[in-house]
């Protein structure tokens, strides 16, 4: 397999000392910046898919849950009728590419893959997906939002899959997204949360959902789990991240709980030039709550599939 790897932002989580690195040199941050802010953010997600990387594919119903397969490959199906053709092997950029959710269909319908993610314990794991299946793509080991600062590159798809919520500002990376996109290529976002229209029964729902799905999955986290949940009750908030914070996924799945806004996002991709059809529908992490929210609708997740058809607005 011919591939290329970078790595960038290899950092230990701590909050108490954060730093940037360049190529060349290490910057401290000025306190309570939005870039002190974005960096820790950067900082938990390294650490958390750490933690998790291993359990991930077994955990997470987006990768495991066979309807959910099924959306991801008719979206892509969509997506290769309406490329245009004759332009060569179609050029894509999965950002926050994990374990290969999306990568992986990609790579199988031909298409040439460049895959940006901040964990390389994930990218890890893909690779060696990749490499079983004879396969090849190109790995950066960076954010997100690093890789959009300093890359020209134009691509003809670009995805998102579970990620855009672990970002500290997604609508700007969206924005920066839509830049890259060649005529007629297509933005893709799936498997993100709405705001709930009851923060507190969604919390209440999710963490049920989340203990039942420990039990199945992953039991030696049941008890540090509730200890968690319980520590955070009496924890201070952190007035930086207007939360408690005492695990590295407080930080990483930075807008689990109160949902991204979709709308917003809808908006910017129409002024960006983009025809958008944008759904929303129930998740779980298990088949139980997932069976149950379809009826409740307590917990929605947002789906985005968005063409360059025009110029932009701007």
């Amino acid at each position: 397999m011919s591939s290329q790897s970078r790595s960038r932002n290899c950092h230990q989580f701590s909050r108490s000392s954060m730093r940037t690195q360049t190529e060349d040199r290490a910057v401290p941050i000025t306190a309570n910046s939005a870039e002190t802010v974005r960096n820790e953010v950067i900082l938990a997600n390294q650490e958390f898919y750490k933690q998790i990387a291993q359990k991930y594919d077994n955990y997470e119903a987006c990768v495991s849950d066979a309807l959910f397969q099924r959306w991801i490959e008719d979206d892509l199906k969509l997506v290769e009728r309406k490329l245009p053709k004759g332009g060569g092997a179609v050029h894509c950029l999965d950002c926050g590419g994990g374990t290969g959710n999306v990568t992986l269909k990609m790579l199988r319908r031909g298409w040439r893959v460049t895959v940006v993610d901040v964990s390389a314990d994930m990218l890890a794991i893909l690779q060696r997906k990749v490499r079983s299946a004879s396969g090849s793509a190109t790995f950066l080991n960076e954010s997100v939002e690093s890789f959009f600062s300093r890359s020209e590159e134009p691509f003809d798809v670009i995805s998102f899959s579970s990620v855009l919520h672990h970002l500290h500002s997604p609508l700007d990376a969206v924005k920066k997204a839509s830049e890259k996109i060649s005529p007629k290529g297509f933005f893709y976002s799936i498997f993100d949360p709405v705001p709930p229209s009851s923060t507190f029964a969604a919390n209440c729902f999710t963490a049920i959902d989340t203990l039942i799905a420990k039990l199945l999955h992953d039991r030696a986290d049941f008890l540090p789990g509730l200890a968690r949940r319980f520590r955070k009750l009496g924890a201070p908030r952190d007035n930086a991240h207007n939360r408690a914070v005492v695990s590295a996924g407080d930080l990483a799945e930075y807008h689990a709980h109160h949902g991204i806004d979709d709308a917003a996002i809808e908006d910017a991709l129409v002024q960006a030039g983009f025809t958008v059809d944008r759904k929303r529908y129930p998740v779980g992490r298990t088949a139980l709550a997932r069976s149950a929210n379809r009826h409740l609708r307590l917990f929605l997740n947002f789906k985005i599939l968005a063409q360059r058809t025009h110029e932009s607005a701007k």
